[in-house]
């Protein structure tokens, strides 16, 4: 597939203990974004509600992401750190790694 065809949109879950991921697949760069963004702002407070977001291009590159900031009670954009920018397919062994570093990045963020 060619890249930007589809961008995944990764959800961290959990607020007091960020675990779990959910992935949706959608069409559009700016949806994907505005789904993440709104799962975010719905969903921080709730149990299990999502704390972070990150959408991944058809190169499976990082190309936006955000998590809840409890400052402004609203999603807030952040820079990833180069070692999270690409993002290992989820059935690969290093899958795992980058989601626990996912998971603490966005635990510090929080």
């Amino acid at each position: 597939m060619a890249v930007g065809t589809h961008w995944a949109l990764y959800l961290l879950t959990g607020k007091s203990s960020p675990r779990g991921m959910t992935v949706r697949v959608l069409r559009s760069e700016d949806k994907a974004i505005e789904v993440g963004r709104t799962a975010v702002d719905e969903g921080a407070l709730a149990e299990d509600g999502a704390v972070g977001a990150v959408v991944i291009n058809a190169a499976r590159e990082a190309v936006w992401a955000c998590c809840f900031d409890g400052g402004a009670f609203a999603p807030q954009e952040v820079a990833l750190p180069e070692e999270l920018l690409a993002v290992p397919a989820p059935d690969s062994p290093e899958y795992g790694d980058w989601l626990h570093k996912f998971d603490q990045f966005i635990t510090r963020n929080l």
